[in-house]
């Protein structure tokens, strides 16, 4: 690179002496304004986009040329230390990638400043770096009459509020699932808040929250980008068929792995209910299976099912689901059988202080009713269970 910018600086030199009889100087904007009409058509005859103006980016740029000028020294690093990456940041710029070119020439002449950047490999790639879309230029004179020019490369970043955020990944999430001819997934709004503050955490670098068990199983996926994509694991995670709801929340920030900013994702996905779609009846063979495996476990036999204590069993249920309790007084007509209610939200789990009525040896036949209610928020079941023995 020292050799090439030399050689640059040797031949300028002798460009100035062929123009000395001509010592006035064009306005720098027409530099600037040349220098990018050169780069884009290097660009356009390689079939890659021109690259975009940026005012931003020619304030960064300026302000560089400026800084070397003073010096009178061609360098990367700013005269505080500081790099272009810095100058960036400091500059409150977003961006994904970014690159510099830098140069000092004895000549205005825009081709040949242009000819020494694309004959140096370094700033060539630069150059004809498709992933860069934005450019800023700065060219500024010194008091020696030399040309300090900085070409501030970037790959812009989007910067959008949280809400558009997560809309725009709410709309993949919709469009992959019916790219894959499954029913589309209700968005929990509750647990979507749940999520953004997920993501606002791992932008402060907060320790982050355990999910609230309400929301019951969750699998839960951190998705650190600073293009708004879904990475193709999580892609075909979201095209299973288990999955019924899914909850998006999003924030912006910078990191030090992503000092240019990045968006911070957190999916939680929540998988279809196993009991869904069940009956009452279905229910209770559930927890009589469930009773008559933990006997078998100590070596006794089955419990049948009363079909009559069991309808008794429901009503009670029933009431009680809509009293929004699971405590049972007992009816007015007088029942010599034991009944035992509880709230589970799992049919496969009961209170511990059962074990000894259901252990019991002489236990022969049981009624079990159960009803159930969907909470609208987290789309989880609650079973009303009540047992006779």
């Amino acid at each position: 690179m020292k050799k090439s910018l030399m050689a640059l600086m040797m031949m300028l030199w002798a460009w100035t002496l062929c123009l000395a009889v001509s010592p006035q100087h064009p306005d720098i904007s027409a530099i600037e304004e040349k220098l990018l009409e050169l780069l884009n058509k290097e660009r356009t005859a390689r079939n890659l986009s021109p690259l975009n103006f940026s005012q931003d980016l020619r304030a960064v740029a300026t302000g560089h040329s400026t800084d070397m000028a003073s010096q009178q020294y061609l360098t990367h690093l700013s005269s505080s230390g500081k790099s272009y990456l810095d100058r960036m940041v400091d500059s409150g710029l977003f961006f994904i990638e970014i690159g510099e070119n830098v140069a000092v020439s004895d000549t205005f002449d825009a081709a040949f400043i242009h000819q020494g950047f694309m004959e140096s490999p370094e700033h060539k790639d630069n150059i004809l770096n498709p992933r860069y879309d934005t450019i800023g230029i700065g060219v500024v004179l010194s008091k020696d009459q030399e040309y300090f020019i900085t070409q501030d490369f970037s790959q812009s970043l989007k910067l959008l509020e949280a809400d558009e955020a997560e809309k725009f990944v709410q709309d993949e999430i919709t469009k992959i699932r019916e790219a894959n001819a499954l029913p589309p997934l209700s968005f929990h709004t509750i647990a979507g808040n749940f999520a953004r503050r997920q993501s606002r955490y791992r932008a402060s670098g907060k320790p982050l929250q355990n999910v609230a068990g309400y929301f019951g199983e969750t699998h839960v996926h951190h998705i650190t980008t600073p293009v708004l994509a879904l990475p193709k694991d999580i892609s075909r995670e979201i095209a299973r068929e288990i999955y019924e709801m899914v909850a998006v929340g999003a924030w912006f920030g910078r990191l030090e792995d992503y000092p240019g900013g990045t968006y911070l994702i957190t999916i939680f996905l929540f998988p279809m209910s196993p009991y869904k779609g069940m009956t009452e009846e279905d229910f209770s063979e559930i927890v009589l299976n469930v009773m008559n495996s933990k006997r078998e476990e100590i070596g006794l036999g089955p419990v049948k099912l009363d079909k009559g204590q069991s309808r008794y069993a429901s009503n009670i249920s029933r009431n009680l689901k809509y009293q929004r309790t699971s405590s049972y007084s007992l009816p007015r007509r007088p029942m010599s059988r034991q009944v035992i209610s509880y709230v589970t939200e799992d049919p496969f789990v009961w209170p511990a202080n059962l074990d000894p009525v259901i252990t019991d040896p002489g236990l022969i036949r049981i009624g079990i009713g159960i009803s159930s209610i969907e909470n609208k928020n987290t789309h989880r079941q609650t079973f009303w269970i009540t047992l006779i023995f």
